[in-house]
């Protein structure tokens, strides 16, 4: 049987157990698999290539993230004696056809944004223009957009996301590379034409998860590890944020066979690419059960590996000073400077999935990195985004953090 038929399979099994499917654990001490450099060098490699080469994208409510959801909740179930899929519903989005941006006699490379509403089978056709920075199709006639065109952060094109509740979520979105500004600005200052083409589809109330592995401790008191287990539907996410995840996986394990002081719940989010639906489905689960006040502490992992240097954004003091001085008694330094600490403190509110928790009350912490900002970054929801991008050492270096940093807000 072929291994991506074999996964098919098992899912189908396990979502026949309902919406919280739960997996028993073989063994509960699998330290093993992590217990030396070596051997979490292996460990993430593997995973890698299962998640990123083997199954590839994995976007919300796509097969491919069930798939994968189910592998990453066999991985927790080695470490932990709990494992679920927490399932939820959203309204999923699938792109059909490639889409094609023609301007100016040029075919240039694009993507549209998740969400998008797309264009008739005529495609969004007009004359180029920019306003306030932002390019967009005009119809000459009616004066209506029929498509806007956003520009890249890092480099060449990649995907983005539209909001469904956004007073511009029925235009048709597209995004381009930085490298096509000067051209059409070119084309917007000759007033060339210019067409949008691609079709999409929604799927009402589909389903997608959250994967869920708790430790228990001695109390109920409970520290929430997380990281994104989805990606765009462009990329395999080596980067943003397959290797974060994997560094999840990887303390569970670390702590695997042991009864900490409080309870450790390993969380691999589904949907954070759009609009951050597990992080916020999770919290309104827990509040429901009315054990959300049981969460004491945070930790969100997006994209670890984009350098040495850690991004520690969070308002609570005690655990910036904690970070702080992990790094110097593990005398981790970043490679260009060597008096230079690996990690140092972005200032303001934290953000992203970890913001409904700091919301809550919980104290929060969530992490980004930078370093190796000119290899990294362009991969940012690109194709390129592939298992052998990973820089090993931010890997280790994240373990090596964050396995202390769970010891000593455990004595707090």
């Amino acid at each position: 049987m072929k291994r991506r038929e074999f996964l098919r399979k098992s899912l189908a099994a396990s979502m026949a157990l309902g919406p919280l499917a739960t997996f028993a654990s073989p063994r509960l001490d699998s330290l093993h698999l992590v217990a030396g450099p070596e051997d979490r060098a292996r460990y993430m490699a593997r995973m890698l290539d299962t998640l990123c080469t083997q199954i590839g994208p994995r976007y919300a409510g796509s097969e491919a993230y069930d798939r994968s959801a189910e592998l990453i909740a066999q991985e927790l179930a080695l470490a932990v004696p709990k494992t679920e899929l927490d399932e939820f519903s959203l309204r999923a989005w699938r792109l059909l056809e490639e889409p094609i941006f023609y301007c100016g006699g040029r075919s240039l490379e694009c993507y549209p944004a998740f969400g998008s509403a797309w264009p008739d089978q005529n495609g969004a056709r007009g004359v180029l223009t920019r306003q306030a920075g932002a390019f967009e199709i005009v119809d000459p006639t009616s004066k209506q957009v029929t498509a806007r065109v956003n520009i890249s952060t890092y480099g060449r094109a990649v995907t983005g996301v539209i909001d469904p509740a956004s007073e511009n979520a029925h235009i048709p979105t597209i995004c381009i590379g930085k490298q096509d500004v000067a051209f059409l600005e070119d084309a917007v200052a000759s007033r060339s034409t210019a067409r949008v083409h691609f079709k999409a589809e929604f799927i009402d109330d589909a389903r997608t998860s959250n994967i869920v592995g708790t430790l228990p401790g001695e109390t109920d008191e409970e520290i929430l590890i997380f990281a994104h287990a989805d990606t765009q539907y462009n990329t395999p996410g080596a980067n943003d944020n397959t290797a974060s995840l994997i560094i999840v996986l990887m303390l569970a394990h670390a702590f695997s066979g042991t009864r900490p002081k409080r309870t450790m719940t390993f969380m691999g989010t589904g949907s954070e690419e759009y609009m951050l639906l597990g992080a916020k489905h999770y919290v309104e689960r827990r509040r429901a059960e009315d054990s959300l006040h049981n969460i004491k502490f945070c930790i969100n992992f997006d994209s670890l590996t984009y350098g040495p240097n850690l991004y520690v954004h969070t308002l609570d003091e005690e655990l910036r000073q904690i970070m702080g001085s992990i790094h110097h008694d593990l005398r981790l330094h970043n490679e260009f400077d060597p008096a230079y600490p690996i990690a140092f403190e972005y200032p303001g509110a934290v953000r992203s999935e970890a913001h409904p928790y700091a919301e809550a009350g919980i104290r929060t912490i969530d992490l980004n990195s930078r370093g190796y900002d000119e290899e990294q970054l362009p991969l940012w929801h690109r194709p390129e985004d592939t298992a052998d991008r990973v820089p090993p050492d931010c890997v280790e270096n994240s373990f090596l953090v964050f396995n202390e940093y769970l010891r000593r807000i455990q004595a707090l």
